[in-house]
C-alpha cells in the first residue's frame, strides 16, 4: 500500500513539474477583461480619474479622499486598455499600496496584494506601448515574456522595477506575468 501511495505521489508530482514546464503559448490564459465603455468613454474616464486623484494634492502626496474616488476610474479605463490609465494606476498602488505601506490595507487589498496588482499594470502599460525607462530594459524583457527565465539574481536587484520584485518568489512573479502576458492582446490598438 505505502509503494503505491509513493508512486502516486511521485507521479503527482511529475504531473506538476510537467505542467509548470508548459509554454506560455500552451497555457490556458485568462479571458479578456470585460469591455463595456466605447473608447470615447474609456478616454473620458482615464482623463476624469486622473484629475480626482491629482485633486487636493500637497506636492508629491495625493490625499486619501482624492486616492479613492479616482482610482476605481482609473483601474476600470486600465482594464478597458487605456495606457496612460495602466501607467498611473500601476504608479499610485505600488507607491501607497506597497512600498509606502505600513501594513495597512489600501484599497482593500493586503501590501503584498498591491505589490503584485502594480506589478500587473505597470506590466501591462508596457505591453501596450507606455515606455520604458533605460535602465529597466532588462528587467521588462524578463517580465514582459514569460517563456524568458529569470537570470542569475534577478530578485537581489535593487534597481528599477526589480527592486519591487525583491524577496518575491519566482513562481509569484510568473504568476503575474503570465497573467499580463495574457492580457497584452485583449485591447485593439
Amino acid at each position: 500500500m505505502i509503494r503505491w501511495l509513493c508512486v502516486g505521489g511521485l507521479l503527482w508530482v511529475m504531473g506538476c513539474a510537467h505542467r509548470a514546464d508548459r509554454s506560455p503559448e500552451t497555457q490556458p490564459q485568462a479571458p479578456c477583461p470585460e469591455q463595456t465603455l466605447s473608447s470615447a468613454e474609456v478616454a473620458e474616464l482615464s482623463r476624469l480619474g486622473v484629475i480626482t486623484v491629482d485633486a487636493n494634492r500637497l506636492g508629491e502626496h495625493h490625499s486619501t479622499a482624492s486616492l479613492e474616488a479616482g482610482m476605481p476610474m482609473l483601474k476600470k479605463a486600465a482594464l478597458h486598455g487605456d495606457g496612460t490609465a495602466m501607467a498611473k494606476y500601476a504608479s499610485l498602488v505600488t507607491w501607497y499600496g506597497f512600498i509606502d505601506n505600513d501594513g495597512e490595507p489600501f484599497l482593500g487589498r493586503s501590501q503584498g496584494e498591491n505589490g503584485q496588482e502594480g506589478l500587473l499594470f505597470s506590466l501591462l502599460a508596457a505591453h501596450r506601448g507606455e515606455p520604458i525607462w533605460h535602465e529597466d530594459q532588462d528587467n521588462f524583457r524578463v517580465l514582459l515574456d514569460p517563456a524568458v527565465p529569470f537570470p542569475a539574481g534577478f530578485f537581489e536587484d535593487g534597481s528599477g522595477i526589480a527592486w519591487l520584485v525583491q524577496g518575491w518568489s519566482p513562481e509569484s512573479v510568473d504568476q503575474v506575468r503570465q497573467e499580463a502576458y495574457g492580457w497584452r492582446d485583449c485591447w485593439p490598438d
